[in-house]
């Protein structure tokens, strides 16, 4: 997403964000009587355009998201790139936040509200979030404290919870004023693994697959067309369907959980990795090293490269008046091939925790991937 478009979404993000605000609003009888500043924005002024970073300091760490020439980035993930959209949600909800409740804050009532400053990490510790522009002036401040929760009959019947409708927080240098607003703004954690884009690799049309480790094949699979059969390579054997099947789905769809911000200070297990490589229809290439697992994820690295066909190959008996048209649509995919190979080779610098569900059926030994023979009928 470009910079205009960005905004384009920001500008939309914004009508819908003033609705609920004014919802929110016309219902706060319900919490309290009304003040001189309720209805004010509790950033007055943001302009969102001059926002370069988002800076989120808990209990729990810190979180930097940083806008660059090239979009979005997560600082705490050696840059990886962050969730656009999710950003772009959030800085609209601080732009139309609107103050529903002002009263003087007590400095005793601080931690029961927890409303203290986080960097002390003691109870009653609240949540910083402060946006800067790109000279790291500060554009707004808030200390955001204790959740306000209704209760809902049907939570309380089912599980006994209670839904969040708002916040208590300090804004800016008003240190000695409690507000209140009608947004809970439960998306502002340290979390760097919540901001990522997820979406890894996209290897679509695998015409072979093979895995090896240690220099070593463990399996080769083959086929002649997308719609053709796998074979196993060398082999008069041939794999379970679905288990082939299951080969290509999972390179079509690679997600990462997270990025791992230090590999060198971890035991990825990637100097012994299964290597997994996909050659394409496309002309494309990817290489997955799959390292030791973490929980219920593989520490995985990746290499994209390759080259897209520059040439069509012409239908037999293709007519002169559909050339043309072909010969159009080659060149725009073509196009869009280059494109993604240019951004998946850029992936090759960070490391991966990918869910091991995802990778399991490209684990699987060569004998994993025969259909399973049937066992014999008891007699009698």
């Amino acid at each position: 997403m470009n910079r205009r478009q960005f905004f384009i979404a920001l500008a939309a993000l914004a009508v819908l964000a003033a609705l609920g605000a004014a919802l929110v609003l016309s219902e706060r009888s319900a919490w309290t009587t009304a003040d001189s500043r309720a209805g004010q924005r509790a950033i007055a002024g943001l302009r969102l355009s001059e926002v370069a970073e988002i800076a989120i300091v808990d209990p729990a760490g810190e979180l930097h998201l940083v806008r660059g020439e090239t979009g979005w980035s997560v600082r705490e993930r050696a840059g990886f790139a962050a969730e656009t959209d999710r950003i772009g949600g959030l800085l609209v909800k601080l732009a139309e936040l609107k103050i529903v409740q002002s009263e003087p804050l007590p400095e005793s009532q601080r931690a029961r509200l927890e409303l203290l400053e986080p960097k002390a990490k003691a109870a009653g510790a609240g949540t910083l979030i402060e946006l800067k522009d790109a000279k790291g002036g500060s554009l707004g401040r808030l200390l955001l404290g204790k959740k306000i929760v209704k209760s809902s009959p049907v939570a309380s019947l089912a599980r006994g919870e209670a839904e969040a409708t708002g916040r208590y927080l300090v804004a800016g240098g008003e240190a000695g004023t409690l507000l209140a607003v009608g947004e809970p703004l439960t998306e502002v954690e340290s979390k760097p693994e919540q901001w990522l884009v997820k979406d890894l690799l996209r290897a679509d049309g695998a015409k072979s697959i093979s895995s090896s480790k240690d220099g070593k094949q463990r399996w080769s699979v083959t086929r002649e067309a997308e719609s053709a059969d796998w074979t196993l390579a060398g082999s008069k054997e041939r794999p379970d369907l679905q288990k082939a099947t299951d080969l290509a789905s999972s390179l079509g769809w690679v997600n990462l959980v997270d990025v791992v911000a230090d590999p060198a200070k971890a035991d990825t297990g990637l100097d012994h990795a299964i290597v997994i490589k996909a050659d394409t229809f496309d002309g494309l290439s990817y290489t997955l090293r799959v390292g030791k697992q973490a929980g219920d994820n593989y520490y995985v690295g990746v290499a994209v490269g390759g080259e897209p066909r520059k040439v069509r190959a012409p239908a037999k008996g293709e007519k002169a008046e559909d050339k043309a048209k072909k010969d159009k649509e080659f060149d725009e995919y073509r196009k869009k091939l280059v494109e993604k190979l240019d951004r998946e080779k850029k992936l090759e610098r960070w490391t991966y925790l990918v869910a091991k569900n995802g990778l399991a059926p490209l684990l699987r030994d060569r004998t994993g991937l025969l259909p399973e023979k049937k066992k014999p009928a008891k007699k009698g």
